[in-house]
């Protein structure tokens, strides 16, 4: 039993050395803040994404020789897969396209024949000249914002499936935190009961162990409502925490099996072992998964100094 009670009080220790390992790798992979953000500055002030979001610097991409801006890696990573998408939420894009080569051309190709001809032929030779009206400037900045009103919706146009289902993603963000909460404390408690073999704790545990399981599958479900029905994102955070996240529920619901046979087994020792084992992982794959969910928002330093 003394060796068993020696072995279990390694495994936090394992589980930290684990996250310390996954922390570097993903940290390798990034870019640092230190080079986030420099070059030129992005030309739009608001998020084309989410447009009532100002943009960060540290989250830019290029198209066609612009520097937009994103306000999240997340953002970026739907900029970068469609731009087109999200043209029309970019005025300041919109009017440094229509500032170039169409007014240089009408100014400059048609300077003499306005000038040896009446305003009046003027109008309808250059009318004539181009087939169609041209709509006035402010009424095309008024159509591109109407179309963006009625077309482009982060939280539904481009994520996978319905608009229910889009909508009942949103409520992932606060549905995690009740199973990462509930993990660490049933872990904590698990290790009280180890070190004083009170029965307040072995209750205290398995309360959180059962609540923490349901909201475990919850937030895992409603996660994949949120980021979209696909087995792999081109966004490589997003990926990781999309399954970790999975194997964070699924290893909750082992975890709560195992606890139900511990309570009934005649050899409770040796189930309670296998219990604590699988406890101890699922609350270190909890915290994982919570790092990279703030990373797609924060960037993968988020916690840098």
């Amino acid at each position: 039993m003394t060796t068993l009670l020696q072995q279990l009080r390694c495994i936090p220790v394992l589980v930290v050395l684990a996250l310390a390992v996954l922390a570097h790798t993903a940290l390798a992979q990034s870019p640092s803040l230190d080079s986030a953000g420099e070059g030129v500055a992005p030309v739009n002030a608001m998020c084309p994404v989410m447009t009532d979001e100002p943009v960060d610097t540290r989250f830019t991409a290029e198209y066609e020789g612009t520097t937009v801006g994103l306000c999240c890696r997340k953002c970026l990573t739907k900029f970068e897969a469609d731009p087109e998408l999200y043209l029309a939420s970019i005025p300041e894009l919109l009017a440094v396209a229509s500032s170039e080569p169409t007014i240089q051309h009408d100014t400059d190709g048609h300077e003499d024949q306005h000038a040896d001809h009446e305003h009046e032929p003027q109008a309808a030779e250059h009318a004539s000249h181009d087939g169609e009206e041209h709509p006035h400037p402010e009424e095309s900045d008024t159509a591109a914002s109407s179309s963006n009103d009625d077309e482009h919706d982060h939280a539904t146009d481009h994520e996978s499936g319905s608009k229910l289902v889009a909508w009942i993603g949103k409520l992932h963000p606060p549905a995690t935190h009740l199973p990462i909460g509930l993990l660490i404390g049933a872990a904590v408690a698990e290790g009280l009961l180890i070190f004083t073999r009170r029965d307040l704790f072995k209750h205290a545990s398995a309360f959180c162990i059962a609540l923490a399981s349901i909201g475990a599958v919850t937030a895992a479900t409603l996660g994949w409502f949120n980021a979209g029905l696909v087995l792999v994102d081109a966004d490589w955070v997003q990926l990781t925490h999309r399954w970790l996240g999975t194997t964070t529920a699924v290893l909750s619901l082992v975890t709560l099996v195992l606890l139900l046979r511990a309570s009934r087994s005649a050899t409770e020792p040796v189930s309670r072992s296998a219990l604590r084992i699988s406890l101890f992982v699922t609350a270190g794959l909890v915290g994982a998964t919570g790092f990279f969910g703030g990373a797609l928002v924060y960037g993968i330093n988020h916690y840098a100094w």
